[in-house]
């Protein structure tokens, strides 16, 4: 595997599926909401430059992974901390913001410790924090879209942001600011060395070195996109087992 991008990372244990799924399947544990699970002093990021997330009539798109948060369950290993609480992965901050229910206020919210051992489940998709060279600085959360047996693959959420423009004519109207989605996708061993595919689609193919012209074939022979997020699970999923 020719390498791209490559960060050295302690990741968590594999099974991070199994458990998961063991997690909700015990819904009676209690909610620990203690300094163990989020940073009490910590101020959620709630804006960026001029632009205040709650304000989402100033923008279009949305800096979170959903608007609103979501149930879900938090994780430290394989050990539930907290089960049914209301999470939202804040991308631009990339800080992962927790309450205690969905109905309780958002000012009440708080940011979930980061730390290697410590995932969440929102709803059905997984979110591990890796650390950058052994340390939380520079470290970052990203989604876990496919666990194998030889490798995995995981989404960093980045969002493109364009400041709102002010109408420069009578006949112009203001344009709002606008968060797009630009996810960037990396290859894992389970060393944890991590390859970043390159958005261009030939250039994503080299990344399989060795096995490009079996992947190759794959491709052409389905009919898959490499940009597109589905396809790129089908051929992670062949690879893994090539």
């Amino acid at each position: 595997m020719k390498k791209r991008t490559l960060i050295i990372a302690f990741l968590i244990a594999g099974g991070l599926y199994e458990a998961a799924a063991q997690g909700f399947a015990n819904p009676t544990s209690t909610r620990q909401f203690t300094n163990d699970l989020y940073q009490l002093d910590e101020y959620i990021k709630r804006q960026s430059g001029e632009i205040d997330f709650t304000d989402t009539d100033s923008y279009t798109g949305t800096p979170y992974n959903n608007p609103a948060y979501l149930p879900g369950n938090v994780y430290k290993g394989k050990e539930l901390l907290a089960t049914n609480v209301a999470l939202r992965y804040n991308a631009i901050a990339d800080e992962m913001e927790i309450k205690e229910s969905l109905v309780s206020d958002d000012e009440d919210a708080k940011v979930l410790t980061k730390a290697p051992d410590i995932y969440v489940k929102i709803v059905n998709d997984i979110y591990v924090f890796v650390p950058y060279q052994g340390g939380i600085e520079g470290g970052g959360y990203f989604q876990v879209l496919f666990e194998g047996q030889k490798y995995d693959l995981f989404k960093k959420m980045k969002k493109d942001f364009t400041p709102a423009k002010k109408a420069t004519t009578s006949i112009t109207r203001d344009i709002p600011a606008k968060f797009k989605d630009d996810p960037i996708y990396y290859i894992v061993t389970k060393s944890g060395k991590f390859y970043e595919l390159p958005s261009n689609k030939k250039k994503k193919l080299k990344v399989f070195s060795d096995n490009m012209d079996l992947v190759k074939d794959y491709v052409n022979d389905n009919g898959l996109d490499l940009n597109d997020e589905n396809d790129l699970l089908r051929v992670i999923r062949y690879y893994d087992g090539v």
